[in-house]
């Protein structure tokens, strides 16, 4: 196929950004293609199943090792037997004696001291501390004062939030995979609990749970964004690198309708690049995704304006990946992350919110199995020959500059 046959620009099909098991809601590539319901679904069938499987293990391999003591037993002899009464009780005895004598040589007093040094290292600053104390007791005097509206309801939902953040309290050291599933299993809870039993109306459900996440993340958000157990920080400093590296890719390159010569196009461009850049300065999911959504909106409204005509789906993609990387914002993948296991996840199924956080979540995620599939393809479509890495890429993707495969290039290396 030449390149003049290819459509301009970066075409996804819209179906592409749905749940592959077709229910009808937005995927996640964190969810491998699927929604927050459906993976869910698929998680627990996979886990019951590994739970099973463990312990029929578990039970095979208790047979074995009791046949096998019984078959020691019955051979031993009453003088092996003795023997090793003897060399059990030796045993024990030279134990306590080590023990004892540890005892006085315990350097208990000087880990303790180096314990107070590393937790006084990586505490935060007083001003740090007392800054977030005081967003989180307005959040929850505002918390209190809107369940207040609900009398009975209210009073129970508090109670099931007061709970639950004192079980995540203890449940720190578990991985942030489990944390979060705790946090989706307390959403699902409470909604179904407040539909069923409360006979909430869905629209007030959702303004509840809104505020619940907004209550229980600005509480959890120091222990559970971007935590050390996971490579979250080392994925945001290969995004940055990337980006930083690709500072001569123009909007033309990228088939980007956008006019920044317009004043009024260029304040949209400027808007849009600080929504996202602003998106690692707030604490909820919710209002992380409000960021993405603004972000989204003023690229649409560039778009607009520049055309004379509404953007499409084919318009919005390129100009997204543009602002991207016009902005380099600050821990983007941490960011996306941290809204995929604890943003409500009926914001992300769904409605404007989960189609703008899926194109970007999609982008930023792309799998590389499937990048080097799509890079192996475009190389072939790109003049007959394949494309050289090293110093001269730059004035051979100039070449191909305002093409299709030169978007899905950059695509791939964005």
């Amino acid at each position: 196929m030449s390149l003049k046959s290819e459509r301009r620009g970066i075409h996804v099909d819209q179906s592409e950004l749905l749940c592959k098991k077709g229910c009808g809601y937005y995927g996640n590539p964190a969810w491998q293609g699927f929604c927050s319901k459906c993976w869910r679904e698929e998680y627990h069938k996979a886990r019951q199943k590994q739970i099973q499987e463990d312990w029929e293990l578990a039970e095979r391999l208790q047979r074995e090792e009791e046949e096998a003591f019984a078959s020691s037993q019955s051979s031993q002899g009453a003088q092996s037997l003795t023997f090793s009464k003897f060399e059990e009780k030796k045993t024990n005895e030279k134990t306590r004696k080590v023990t004892t004598v540890k005892k006085f040589f315990s350097a208990s007093s000087r880990v303790g001291s180096k314990k107070a040094e590393i937790q006084e290292a990586k505490a935060p600053s007083p001003s740090i501390n007392r800054q977030t104390s005081i967003e989180t007791d307005r959040v929850s005097k505002e918390f209190i004062e809107f369940l207040k509206t609900f009398h009975k309801t209210g009073q129970e939902i508090y109670k099931q939030t007061k709970m639950f953040l004192e079980t995540m309290h203890y449940k720190r050291d578990l991985s942030i995979e489990e944390q979060s599933e705790c946090t989706q299993d307390f959403y699902q809870n409470v909604a179904e609990r407040m539909q069923t039993r409360g006979k909430v109306p869905a629209e007030r459900v959702e303004k509840i749970m809104d505020q619940i996440e907004k209550y229980i993340m600005t509480r959890l958000y120091k222990y559970v964004f971007c935590p050390e157990t996971t490579d979250d920080e080392k994925k945001d400093l290969a995004i940055q690198k990337r980006i930083r590296a690709l500072h001569w890719v123009t909007p033309q390159m990228l088939c980007v309708p956008v006019n920044e010569e317009i004043s009024e196009v260029s304040d949209m461009v400027v808007k849009a690049i600080t929504d996202i850049i602003e998106m690692d300065s707030k604490r909820v999911p919710r209002d992380k995704l409000a960021c993405i959504t603004k972000c989204s909106k003023h690229i649409f409204n560039a778009i607009k304006i520049t055309k004379n005509e509404p953007a499409s789906a084919d318009d919005f993609l390129p100009t997204l990946i543009y602002i991207v990387l016009k902005g380099n914002p600050p821990r983007l993948q941490s960011n996306i992350q941290y809204i995929t296991r604890f943003c409500n996840p009926s914001r992300l199924m769904t409605g404007e919110d989960g189609y703008y956080f899926t194109n970007l979540a999609s982008n930023t995620n792309y799998p590389e199995a499937q990048r080097r599939s799509w890079c192996t393809e475009m190389r072939v479509s790109c003049s007959g020959s394949e494309l050289k890495w090293g110093a001269g890429i730059q004035t051979q993707v100039g070449e191909l500059q305002g093409s299709y495969s030169f978007c899905v290039f950059y695509f791939l290396l964005w």
